[in-house]
């Protein structure tokens, strides 16, 4: 990806909120603090805990990452709760 790529991409990024598409196929601005599902173990998260993201950030490879109490996890491990 090319500097002025990643440059565009970050305008629409911020780290207090992400943008989800939900079951009923509509978009959503998911703000922070969200909940979260942990679907496998991951650090010290066991498999079916509730977290709170309390951030979002983009990796170096542009994968999304999850702020969990200070703590930084790849979103793949984690469901969404939504209302």
């Amino acid at each position: 990806m090319k500097n002025s790529e990643l440059v565009e991409l970050l305008r629409y990024s911020t780290p207090w909120s992400i943008w989800v598409v939900t079951f009923e196929n509509k978009l959503i601005e998911l703000k922070c603090p969200f909940m979260v599902l942990a679907i496998r173990n991951v650090g010290k998260i066991p498999t079916g805990e509730m977290c709170i993201v309390t951030y979002v950030k983009l990796s170096t490879n542009l994968h999304v990452v999850y702020i969990i109490d200070d703590t930084p996890y790849f979103y793949n491990h984690f469901e969404i709760l939504i209302d």
